[in-house]
């Protein structure tokens, strides 16, 4: 806010504008995926990451930022979208087991332990043009990378118009719903007017992305519907949207606890999620690895990964103002492990049984699932955070009473201790009174934290249920599904 002389809520454009023009650029990746080749669309999308990561770390403008952003966005969707669908197109099903463990290094792991602590590390030593800067080398090895790439099959529709209408509709709906689920908890969502229009707004232009995608379906649309027709990814997208929530939920949960209530630098906060970044990696390996060789079936970890991920966030939900990482790194490394499990088994029962044209939209549907779903939990979250504090601090304040006399004892104790360090006797009360009032707050921050990564730990119990009755509802209307592939 400062470089860019930016009020609150001009600066959370520069985020909110990522967000919707990846939201959006995934059906478009997809649609371009099925039409030219991936040695040519990779090079784009690494210079479109190289050029606005460029133009992010050198401009103090808030246009500029927000435009270069807009750029990173439909890149970081592309080449996700391309890169993934590579991996599926060379390597045959047998292998994909060890080949999504190690592509999930980089989609899950990464923006979820790696980049917290070097982002931390980056503002709190240099400035936050680094965390753009920092992108450059990579950008420069997926140049290296693109030079290996084997010759892949002929494009498959080229003949078909790109979809503008669908594109406008995706995108001013994604715009909408992204600035809502962001700022809604700042305007106490639907109080505020303009929230209510832009829920309007978001929600209607969807309903008519939607359909305008169901009358484009034999010419050109931006997704293919064809897709939902594998009874496994429809029930893989859903449960995706709920693993976004936990996987992006906790990632932002874990570090602003370690900040709010643990007094943590960014750097320490970022380092705290670093230990489970590397049972993410040993639960990514186990999975890959049991499915691959040993033939388990893709969707047997799911559920154990999940009883992991459900316990670590249970446990977290004990942790006090003196916690330290002796104390929550058990919890830590067992959400980093739940998650490795869960991420790469959904993976491949999502994806496993596509074919064709129709995995790049798989691809880019799964991964606009995921992302949607973390938005969802974020929002969650800190609106739940909110409403925590407001509570736990109207039930905690009736202990500190006027007339209550274990206030009074504990006044006059800090007091005493105070004046005998060489306070007067009239600073020393009003000394003692805030020492109350901040341990109040931190009580209540505690509290509040705690029941976020309860509710988090419940998340699974509740939506359990409805993914199984879906899931038994699309066995029933596509009983000619392949079951064996998904146990």
């Amino acid at each position: 806010m400062g470089s860019t002389h930016s009020t609150p809520d001009e600066i959370a454009w520069v985020n909110m504008s990522y967000l919707a023009a990846k939201l959006t650029a995934f059906p478009v990746a997809a649609w371009l995926t099925t039409r030219l080749r991936a040695a040519t669309l990779l090079p784009i999308a690494v210079s479109g990451l190289l050029a606005g990561s460029l133009a992010c770390a050198g401009t103090n403008d808030l246009g500029q930022l927000i435009l270069w952003r807009v750029v990173q966005g439909f890149s970081g969707a592309l080449l996700l979208v391309v890169g993934q669908t590579v991996l599926f197109e060379v390597f045959p099903p047998s292998e994909q087991g060890t080949v999504q463990a190690i592509f999930a290094f980089s989609t899950v792991m990464a923006p979820t332990t790696l980049s917290p602590i070097l982002q931390g590390w980056a503002v709190d030593n240099y400035s936050w043009s680094w965390v753009f800067l920092s992108n450059i080398p990579l950008c420069l090895v997926g140049y290296i990378a693109v030079l290996a790439l084997p010759p892949l099959p002929a494009t498959r529709n080229p003949s078909k118009r790109f979809d503008w209408v669908g594109v406008i509709f995706l995108a001013v709906a994604m715009t909408a719903i992204v600035f809502v689920l962001q700022e809604g908890s700042r305007h106490n969502w639907f109080d505020d007017l303009e929230i209510l229009e832009l829920t309007v707004v978001g929600l209607l232009s969807f309903l008519a992305f939607a359909a305008w995608q169901l009358f484009r379906q034999n010419n050109g649309a931006l997704v293919d519907l064809a897709t939902f027709k594998d009874q496994h990814f429809g029930f893989g997208f859903l449960v995706s949207l709920v693993a976004g929530f936990a996987l992006f939920g906790s990632a932002f949960i874990i570090p602003a606890f370690s900040m709010s209530v643990l007094h943590l630098s960014p750097t320490y906060a970022g380092m705290l999620l670093m230990p489970s970044g590397a049972t993410v990696g040993i639960g990514l390996l186990v999975a890959g690895v049991l499915i691959q060789l040993k033939g388990l079936a893709p969707v047997k970890p799911i559920p154990f990964g999940i009883l992991c991920f459900m316990t670590a966030m249970w446990l977290l939900s004990g942790s006090t103002s003196a916690s330290g990482l002796p104390d929550m790194m058990p919890a830590l490394l067992l959400r980093g492990f739940g998650l490795g499990l869960l991420f790469v088994s959904l993976t491949l029962v999502t994806l496993g049984d596509l074919r064709g044209s129709t995995v790049p939209h798989g691809v880019a549907l799964f991964n606009f699932g995921r992302q949607l779903g973390g938005q969802i939990g974020i929002a969650f979250l800190t609106t739940y955070l909110d409403h925590q504090v407001a509570l736990n601090r109207t039930i905690l304040s009736g202990n500190i009473a006027a007339g209550n006399q274990l206030l009074v004892e504990r006044q006059q104790a800090i007091a005493s201790l105070l004046t005998d360090r060489g306070y007067e006797t009239e600073q020393a009360t009003v000394a003692a009174t805030a020492v109350i009032q901040e341990a109040l707050q931190g009580q209540v921050a505690t509290l509040s934290f705690n029941e976020c990564f309860l509710s988090v730990s419940l998340l699974f119990v509740f939506a359990a249920p409805f993914l199984i009755l879906v899931k038994v509802g699309l066995g029933k209307l596509m009983p000619h599904a392949d079951k064996t592939s998904v146990g």
